[in-house]
């Protein structure tokens, strides 16, 4: 596989993952149970949807990491299930009128970095990002906070997971703006068919 190119040269190189590990340690059933991801980040394209391109590696050939200097420290990982629950953003719940319990139905900030495959987002900044990427996908520009949603843009945001999740982590010498996340999407029947290409993301920052 070619290294994939940014705005001012090769991208980052920043993760690889092995989607059987994913899947035995109780992964989302979108995914392949075979193979690679590899993610590559460029830190010129904050707010467009190829902030990080995800290449995927269908064969059961061993890995290696990508060639070059690596812009991070190495940890190697492993993948335990865990819990995570949609915000009021993601459902797309307007909180203005629901008063002061509306504190509530709000994920708690997670304690250390929160690194993540499948699940919810944590997101920093109010946005409802399975509508912005349907959009982004589409080539459209962001919608408002008032802003009427098509239909069709509603139903297909329904398919839009969370594929990938990366925190600010000082370990790994990582800052994403102001100790801000990565967050990468991909519509679940794409990832089901192995098109990560098509996975879209960005970041938010304090």
């Amino acid at each position: 596989m070619a290294h994939p190119q940014g705005e001012r040269g090769l991208r980052t190189f920043l993760a690889q993952f092995d989607l059987a590990e994913i899947r035995a340690a109780g992964g989302p059933e979108w995914l392949p149970d075979a193979g690679r991801l590899y993610a590559f980040y460029d830190d010129q394209r904050h707010g467009f949807s190829d902030v990080v391109t995800i290449l995927h590696d269908g064969s059961d050939a061993a890995g290696a990491t990508a060639p070059g200097e690596a812009a991070f420290p190495e940890r190697r990982v492993g993948f335990e299930a865990g819990r995570s629950r949609p915000s009021i953003d993601w459902l797309g719940v307007d909180y203005r009128g629901l008063g002061g319990w509306v504190e509530d139905l709000l994920t708690p900030e997670p304690e250390g970095p929160a690194h993540r495959v499948g699940g919810y987002p944590d997101e920093i900044q109010d946005e409802r990002f399975p509508v912005v990427c349907e959009y982004m996908a589409r080539g459209l520009p962001e919608p408002g906070f008032d802003d009427e949603v098509p239909p069709d843009i509603e139903d297909a945001a329904e398919d839009w997971r969370l594929l990938l999740q990366v925190d600010s982590d000082p370990e790994l010498k990582m800052n994403f703006g102001d100790g801000g996340r990565l967050y990468v999407f991909i519509r679940r029947s794409d990832a089901r068919r192995g098109a990560f290409e098509k996975a879209v993301g960005g970041w938010q920052t304090y």
